[in-house]
């Protein structure tokens, strides 16, 4: 590693004691960012990146004046990498875990911390430019389960907003995605269950993928059969767990 290469960072969130915190984990563990800026008014933010053109950014979500995906769209400058932290720690998502993106929960881990920014290390040392905004509409789907517990289902009679603990499970039918809801309603969307699984499972999480062909509600089980490891829901469907998904059922079943 590059030992003159140096991160230049703005820090991002409306409250003091967000920010400090951060100032101070970054001081002692992550000798390679250097703070430049930091900011508690999202307006204001945006005109220290775009006249800072920084490296890194630490970005809060949820901020009263402008919320950071709000914030994200007014940007014209792009070239830098984010790392989004929030304090909405039931919601942790794994979608938003790429090479581009990292998400830290508050209190922030400082081994997390380290490891978002070794990521963003690595590409510098392999020259890919920042990416902040690439992965913005998969984000845009996230929000809607971080900060509502909706998600937006395109079915064939129109766009439908589905909160999420109605939802029982959801099945690949070919190319399209079965949702069974808790009214006994069924809706058809044109996404694939990857996609979905993208959206709704992640650390902390109520939905599970328990099959190639299968993603539930685990507030929605009301049985498992062993012999067959089959598991009954709400509604009596019962849903096949494949080998691969068994051990991770059986770790949330212990919990």
């Amino acid at each position: 590693m590059n030992p003159d290469l140096i991160l230049r960072a703005i820090l991002i969130d409306d409250e003091f004691m967000g920010l400090n915190s951060l100032h101070i984990l970054l001081d002692r563990h992550c000798p390679k960012v250097k703070s430049v800026a930091e900011c508690r008014n999202p307006e204001l933010a945006i005109e220290m990146i775009e006249n800072y053109c920084p490296d890194i950014v630490f970005l809060d979500i949820n901020m009263p004046q402008m919320n950071g995906f709000e914030m994200l769209k007014k940007l014209k400058y792009k070239g830098f990498d984010l790392i989004f932290t929030t304090a909405h720690r039931e919601y942790a998502l794994k979608a938003l875990k790429s090479d581009a993106v990292d998400y830290l929960l508050k209190p922030i881990d400082a081994d997390e911390l380290k490891a978002a920014v070794e990521k963003v290390l690595e590409r510098k040392i392999l020259n890919k430019p920042g990416t902040a905004l690439e992965v913005y509409n998969d984000m845009l789907n996230s929000l809607l389960v971080l900060n509502k517990p909706k998600v937006i289902v395109n079915s064939k009679s129109g766009i439908e907003s589905i909160e999420t603990k109605q939802i029982i499970g959801l099945e690949s039918k070919s190319n399209y995605t079965q949702f069974y809801l808790e009214n006994g309603d069924s809706l058809k969307s044109s996404k694939s269950l990857k996609q979905y699984e993208e959206i709704l499972c992640g650390n902390r999480s109520s939905f599970m993928r328990v099959h190639h062909s299968f993603i539930i509600n685990l507030n929605k089980v009301i049985r498992y059969l062993k012999t067959s490891d089959m598991l009954v829901m709400l509604n009596g469907q019962e849903i096949p767990i494949s080998k691969s998904r068994k051990e991770e059922f059986m770790k949330w079943l212990e919990k």
